[in-house]
């Protein structure tokens, strides 16, 4: 039986705009720093759970392998085009090139062989400018499509948290 918690986090890890759920008690809709919060604690609460998955069995495997991570990227990149957030700057971007510095990234974040050597984060998204909005806004896409894809709770809370852990990284306003 699915305990709340991991009942909440698959609300938020699939479209995090939901985390207000749990925060508009007041009939109030959340702030985005409220928002963002909420995520960040949602993933240090699960923690333990993750590392031990982890370290059973690597998320890289549990994704698919690099095969899979790349159709999962196509994805979260299709929902990207299409996300009017981001329509400021997606004229400029080169989709597959994008796609495979991101499969590459997600292989080698995830425990698979594939070295990533792409930028680093900073330098990678800092011509972006984005807010904690966008990086919401991101997140949801993430999430939204680990669910068309078929991945459960625990992959996409993994994922999501991996993401979550480099916020400070690529927020710049």
């Amino acid at each position: 039986m699915k305990s709340s918690k991991q009942t909440v986090w698959v609300s938020a890890a699939v479209l995090v705009g939901l985390v207000s759920v749990g925060l508009a008690g007041a009939g109030e809709s959340p702030t985005v720093d409220q928002q963002m919060a909420e995520v960040v604690k949602m993933c240090a609460d699960s923690e333990e759970a993750r590392v031990q998955r982890q370290a059973a069995k690597p998320l890289y495997f549990r994704l698919g392998e690099y095969d899979k991570i790349t159709d999962l990227t196509r994805e979260i990149v299709r929902l990207h085009s299409i996300n009017p957030d981001f329509e400021r700057f997606w004229g400029h971007i080169d989709e597959e090139k994008l796609v495979k510095n991101v499969s590459d990234f997600v292989s080698t974040g995830t425990g698979g062989p594939k070295v990533y050597t792409g930028r680093d984060m900073p330098s990678a998204h800092a011509h972006l400018e984005l807010s904690k909005a966008d990086f919401l806004s991101a997140g949801n896409d993430v999430g939204m499509a680990m669910q068309n894809k078929g991945y459960g709770e625990n992959e996409t809370q993994e994922l999501v948290c991996i993401l979550v852990s480099m916020k400070d990284l690529v927020i710049t306003k």
